[in-house]
């Protein structure tokens, strides 16, 4: 059988991962600080000339936010800003506490070292000492998303990563949601440190999970119902 020429093969046009990644992680940022209104619409050519790069890049970071749930195609097939809906919040409380909830039950059983989210509630503690809001919540994320790094599971992490720029995405569109609460979060992440901690002693974590439970749905205020996820289980 004769080899086909190379001209004529169909060859999938290359792409810069870097460019990508910067193009991508630039749109996202603006997403997330609230820059860009809900609905409003993200044209290819625009962006491609204000980052001085060809259409290429943008097209695909566009179609990874959409990946992402921060954006949405448009009918005539472009893409604008996702816009918020009542439901979103009890909606991703509940997918947060799930997911939390399953790497904690990981994190007892393995009694796996929790030093990392010591770290980050010690700057926590420094932080607000300091009165620096921005820090504190900064390190509210991070603790999250600690717990969910420690058990390991790179397709829990994956999914809990993009759950978390859906929450923050979401939360644009709750006035001052962290204002009454955001000085008390060093104790608050402490108390459930101390509870993670205490499960894994007695291995069982019917408590801390209702406790943990509890914390999401605050922290988000989300309607009034609630989806329970905790039991009498062990773990």
């Amino acid at each position: 059988m004769a080899r086909a020429s190379t001209d004529d093969m169909n060859f999938t046009a290359v792409r810069t991962s870097s460019i990508v990644s910067e193009v991508y992680a630039q749109i996202r940022e603006k997403l997330l600080s609230g820059e860009f209104l809900a609905g409003q619409p993200l044209r290819e050519s625009v962006l491609a000339t204000r980052m001085a790069v060809s259409r290429a890049p943008v097209r695909e970071a566009l179609r990874l936010l959409e990946q992402s749930g921060l954006i949405v195609k448009a009918h005539n097939r472009s893409y604008v800003v996702a816009p918020s809906a009542p439901g979103d919040m009890p909606e991703l409380a509940a997918l947060r506490a799930a997911d939390e909830i399953l790497a904690i039950r990981i994190l007892v059983q393995r009694k796996t070292d929790l030093g990392p989210l010591a770290a980050v509630v010690d700057g926590m503690r420094a932080a607000q000492a300091n009165s620096d809001v921005e820090t504190i919540s900064a390190l509210d994320i991070e603790f999250h998303m600690t717990l969910v790094r420690l058990t390991g599971l790179p397709r829990l992490i994956s999914r809990y990563d993009q759950l978390r720029d859906q929450i923050r995405f979401a939360m644009l569109s709750v006035e001052d949601l962290h204002g009454r609460v955001l000085q008390d979060q060093a104790v608050m992440h402490e108390e459930l440190l101390t509870a993670l901690l205490n499960a894994q002693q007695s291995g069982r974590a019917a408590d801390l999970l209702r406790l943990w439970e509890e914390h999401v749905f605050f922290s988000m205020n989300p309607a009034d119902h609630i989806i329970p996820l905790h039991d009498d289980d062990p773990t």
